[in-house]
């Protein structure tokens, strides 16, 4: 990946498009402070984990004082309402009317899909932590990492120890939103079925956002499977395991909820329906020494433990920060360089930011509910079952770098 020279940026300076681009990068690098952007849903179906994306952004940024090379480091919001279009306009406008180069957030695949777009064209860094496989994969482009295992990870690594457990569960019904994140998931879920000789007894789609599920969860249940898997995120899945709850679906199946958004979601779920059900998450707090001392900082700022969304844009940002140190420059492209290959202690242990794809190889939880009754204190929702780590293979990966 080449640095953007000075020819090439006049050359990208033909027209009114590349005028803007050309003055927002002078401004940029010219500047006597550095801007990150904070991209995320303050409104919208995923607003609900706005408040701790700000968090953990503001967490890390605070441990170096808010200051990068000797530099000041601005930090401004944008809210990208969870849709596409709108995450777009932000993220334009942000660059080519406040110089900002540097983005991280966003809980919707669809709208990281599409600033990642806007990110590459415009040579600005962003980095995410959605689920789509397109992210890196497909879609991906020289200026966008992603520190989320991807779905194809997510759906290995709870699967695969789920099915461990439970070898005879043999008939799996799915609900699935119907945008990209949970198509991608269902596509995982179909290959780990075809491997493992699993039959797919049913699937429904919802729109995101949903507000009714009882349709949804009593067509899985007159299925009859073994295994219920929601492969739907926040509010769509908590609302779909407090139905599933009150229609007795944990008396005949058994429920999986496969990319869970961590504490938020449990502490909106509550014990008693979360109880039994098994789900996977990014990050867990007290899953071991690595996650319980990355929490430490947050819960001392904060008053709870760190969870998922916190732990994302908290990695998010220090790899940001650490990649300008690292090229000793605010020049995205050299950045993004710095960032190839690079290994660090982060919020699950040992992470490394591979080269080819600029996926962070991390671990991915698999967890129980507990009962009320077992919880040692207002945090302790889930036992954790299971760590593994399934990145896309090289070969598997359509991920093409220039």
């Amino acid at each position: 990946m080449n640095g953007l020279t000075r020819s090439n940026a006049l050359k990208l300076g033909t027209g009114a498009v590349g005028a803007a681009v050309l003055g927002s990068l002078q401004r940029a690098f010219a500047a006597d402070e550095m801007t990150l952007v904070g991209i995320f849903s303050q409104t919208g179906a995923y607003a609900t984990f706005g408040r701790d994306t700000d968090r953990g952004i503001k967490l890390a940024l605070g441990e170096v004082a808010n200051k990068v090379l000797g530099k000041p480091v601005r930090y401004v919001i944008r809210d990208d309402q969870t849709n596409p279009g709108v995450g777009v306009q932000q993220v334009s406008d942000a660059i080519d009317h406040d110089g900002a180069r540097y983005f991280v957030g966003v809980a919707s695949s669809a709208v990281a899909l599409a600033i990642e777009q806007v990110c590459g064209q415009k040579r600005a860094l962003f980095l995410t932590s959605v689920g789509a496989d397109e992210v890196t994969g497909s879609e991906c482009n020289g200026f966008t990492f992603r520190w989320s295992v991807p779905t194809y990870g997510a759906v290995r690594s709870t699967m695969y120890p789920y099915l461990k457990r439970f070898p005879n569960a043999k008939r799996w019904y799915t609900i699935t939103p119907s945008y990209v994140f949970g198509e991608s998931l269902l596509r995982n879920v179909k290959e780990v079925a075809k491997e493992k000789n699993l039959t797919l007894v049913g699937n429904d789609y919802h729109p995101l956002g949903a507000t009714e599920y009882s349709n949804f969860i009593t067509k899985a249940i007159a299925a009859k499977p073994d295994v219920i898997a929601l492969l739907n995120f926040g509010g769509d899945a908590v609302k779909a395991i407090k139905t599933a709850q009150q229609y007795g679906a944990k008396k005949t199946s058994k429920i999986l909820y496969v990319w869970s958004g961590g504490l938020l979601d449990y502490q909106a779920i509550g014990a008693e329906a979360l109880e039994d059900v098994y789900v996977g998450c990014q990050y867990w707090h007290d899953s071991d020494p690595d996650t319980q001392k990355a929490s430490a900082p947050y819960q001392k700022a904060y008053g709870e433990p760190m969870g998922y969304v916190g732990a994302a844009s908290y990695i998010e940002t220090k790899l940001t920060l650490a990649g300008i140190e690292k090229a000793k420059s605010l020049d995205p492209a050299a950045v993004a360089k710095a960032l190839q290959g690079y290994s660090y202690v982060g919020p699950t242990g040992h992470e490394t930011v591979r080269a080819f794809d600029h996926q962070v190889v991390k671990p991915y939880f698999f967890l129980h509910g507990k009962a009320a009754s077992a919880m040692k204190d207002q945090w302790d929702y889930v036992e954790t079952l299971a760590v593994s780590s399934y990145p896309v293979p090289q070969d598997k990966n359509l991920c093409k770098l220039g």
